[in-house]
């Protein structure tokens, strides 16, 4: 798709994956429906796209690991909802 240059966002595992705990798309999403959800909010752009999944992709193989995430190394956390609703919270309880 992108060595065509069309304006195609691919929705593989890790773009899946992170769109999921960062917020983009919802905990049931499916990957074909997460396809329609990200294509509508990108602007029809093929370079656009293809940076969107670059990076997507990147940050879930490098950051957003499936089994643990590297959440202490990640630039998104201000934004992300993994983070703010999981992680965050954790860290902030003391023990008594």
């Amino acid at each position: 798709l992108f060595s065509c240059r069309l304006p195609i966002l691919p929705v593989d595992v890790h773009v899946h994956r992170t769109s999921m705990r960062i917020g983009l798309i919802g905990k049931k999403v499916t990957p074909d429906a997460a396809h329609d959800l990200l294509q509508a909010l990108l602007p029809q752009d093929a370079r656009v796209i293809y940076n969107f999944h670059k990076g997507l992709l990147r940050l879930g193989q490098r950051v957003c690991v499936f089994d643990k995430p590297r959440c202490n190394k990640c630039v998104l956390t201000d934004l992300c909802d993994y983070y703010n609703t999981v992680v965050k919270p954790q860290s902030q309880q003391r023990p008594v």
